[in-house]
């Protein structure tokens, strides 16, 4: 799949929350002029992205995310109340854009197994680029914090209804699944393998091991979806 806009500069602007046209001052950080409380308020939440795909939540403090926002504490507060509710709505708007873009990547196949292919090759560069450090930070999190194990069931189960989506629009079309497979365990077993996968790139940065594996999981995803032929024309199985 090709792409318009190359995964690094789009990463930077959509998933890592870098500033937006407009909003940056010669600096490269968000101006503080103009803008209402909504402009602030996103102008903190993409600082504190920036300063948490860094730090990680560790380390993380409100003097870091301030100055990354150029803004101080005290209009942290005054936006967020708390700092556990700021890194909480920071992560949430972060994962939201990344969604965002691997729906926008699916969205141009023409079919349910050309989207699927597309999610895997989108995924791919993702894997290249390494921004998964929240999501698995937010893991970490999940296991001593009940909040944030909330907020990661949800992430994962947004990812599994993007595959169960896909699932249905295949079957509308007279499509078939393998025999014991249903929409369900298909959207498991793809997040579970890919997360998988992702989790030993962040470790090994092995990019030539994270695409073998992630293409035999592909071809793997796309037999048990009965999908033969994929957005070429060309034979996957």
């Amino acid at each position: 799949m090709k792409i318009g806009i190359p995964y690094k500069q789009k990463f930077n602007q959509v998933i890592s929350l870098a500033p937006m046209r407009g909003d940056v001052d010669g600096s490269g950080k968000r101006s503080n002029s103009g803008g209402g409380a909504g402009d602030r308020r996103r102008q903190i939440l993409e600082a504190a992205g920036r300063a948490l795909a860094e730090v990680g939540f560790e380390e993380i403090t409100t003097r870091r995310i301030a100055r990354e926002a150029g803004v101080n504490i005290a209009t942290l507060h005054y936006h967020f109340g708390s700092k556990e509710a700021l890194l909480t709505e920071a992560l949430r708007h972060a994962l939201s854009q990344a969604e965002g873009y691997l729906r926008e990547a699916m969205g141009a196949a023409a079919t349910p197994a050309g989207a699927l292919e597309a999610g895997f090759e989108t995924i791919g560069e993702i894997a290249r680029e390494r921004p998964g450090m929240l999501r698995y930070d937010l893991v970490l999190r999940a296991l001593r914090h009940e909040g944030a194990r909330a907020e990661a069931q949800a992430v994962y189960a947004t990812y599994r209804g993007m595959v169960e989506e896909l699932v249905e629009r295949h079957k509308a079309g007279g499509g078939t699944l393998a025999p014991g497979v249903t929409g369900a365990t298909l959207a498991h077993y793809a997040v579970t393998a890919v997360d998988g996968i992702l989790l030993q790139h962040l470790i090994t940065g092995d990019d030539a091991a994270t695409k073998s594996s992630l293409d035999l999981v592909r071809r793997h995803a796309l037999s048990l979806l009965n999908a033969g032929e994929g957005r070429d024309g060309t034979n996957h199985e």
